[in-house]
């Protein structure tokens, strides 16, 4: 799964700040012909795609953290896990005490980040937590949790879509960076996309800074479709409820129920893809994107992929977008990895 949103303009409101070390900056919705034309290219596209960041309005985003906990999903299970185990070793590689600043792209409700300020205070250091994401929804409980269970923590929240103009607030003299891209997001893109991402986000860091990437593993075929197909069809509702934020954003009249949930595991490109297949001919009102879309019955819409990879595999990537890797932290069931990088003062291509 994923933690993304249509292309969002950089224009921050920046808000009065409150007694609590909580702060937000927000980045409003682009709603001009770059975000209409790349929702217009996709769709007509083949095969047609609508792109997963539409997946995360704030009913997406409930839906989603419904979808954690459920026992077909073992993914953010195993991930937590992992990160409560290793969290100490990774504070102290990060710098220990000198960690001022820890930086979440995608940062959903945070919830697998606690066990990484915990041992950052416990090393004695009180870094900064900035939370990007693009769901209010989930900045707001990013908010509770911290505020109920790490009220100490200094916390940033950035409502922005990281996949487009980043900008990370400046971190003070001397310190060091801990960027985490965790959820094994980087799934939801090619080699060659992932690599412009990493190195976009590696454009925003200074020498020395560390990214912290989390990555679902190559495992048993049966165990990840099941992750994505659920007896309670949690993640068919999520599925479908992409086309209600695609609706929103380009006054279109998609109706959800015309379409089934379809997400098989395909072994020989090792990953997961979602669609959206059609129960029956459709004609579909496009409203800003102009025109309409005919679909046959039976037609699909693709809605996401999701990688496996090998361990080799994520270590390339981050070397090919200008990180040394420097640790490598496995799940003992070998579903999960996390892949810690130091940044290069240059880049080097693959």
């Amino acid at each position: 799964m994923e933690r993304r949103s249509p292309a969002r303009r950089v224009r921050r409101a920046l808000l009065p700040r409150p007694q609590s070390p909580r702060t937000a900056r927000l980045v409003r919705l682009d709603s001009g012909s770059r975000a209409l034309r790349e929702l217009r290219d996709a769709l007509l596209r083949n095969p047609r795609e609508i792109p997963c960041k539409y997946f995360y309005d704030d009913a997406g985003s409930a839906l989603f953290e419904q979808i954690t906990r459920l026992p077909e999903y073992f993914p953010t299970r195993t991930e937590r896990a992992l990160l409560e185990a290793r969290a100490s070793a990774i504070v102290e590689s990060a710098g220990g005490r000198k960690l001022t600043d820890v930086v979440e792209l995608g940062s959903g409700a945070a919830s697998k980040t606690v066990s990484l300020l915990d041992a950052a205070l416990a090393a004695g250091g009180r870094p900064r937590y900035v939370a990007i994401d693009i769901s209010a929804h989930a900045l707001r409980r990013t908010q509770e949790i911290l505020e109920a269970a790490r009220p100490e923590i200094p916390v940033e929240q950035v409502l922005a879509d990281y996949t487009g103009d980043l900008q990370l607030p400046p971190k003070p003299a001397g310190g060091r960076r801990l960027v985490l891209f965790l959820g094994g997001t980087i799934g939801n893109d090619e080699d060659e996309e992932a690599i412009k991402l990493l190195s976009r986000v590696r454009e925003h860091m200074e020498p020395d800074d560390l990214l912290l990437l989390g990555a679902n593993l190559i495992t048993d075929p049966a165990a990840i479709h099941l992750a994505y197909n659920d007896a309670a069809g949690v993640t068919a509702a999520f599925n479908r409820n992409l086309l209600l934020n695609v609706n929103s954003f380009a006054r279109s009249n998609f109706d959800p129920e015309k379409f089934d949930h379809y997400a098989p595991y395909i072994v020989e490109k090792r990953r997961i893809e979602m669609w959206l297949v059609a129960r029956e001919a459709i004609e579909v009102q496009l409203g800003r994107l102009a025109g309409t879309l005919k679909l046959a019955r039976g037609e699909g819409i693709r809605t996401e992929i999701s990688r496996r990879f090998s361990r080799e595999e994520v270590l390339r990537l981050i070397d090919a977008a200008g990180f040394t890797p420097e640790r490598w932290i496995e799940s003992p069931d070998a579903r999960f990895g996390l892949a810690l990088g130091l940044a290069r003062a240059s880049l080097r291509g693959l």
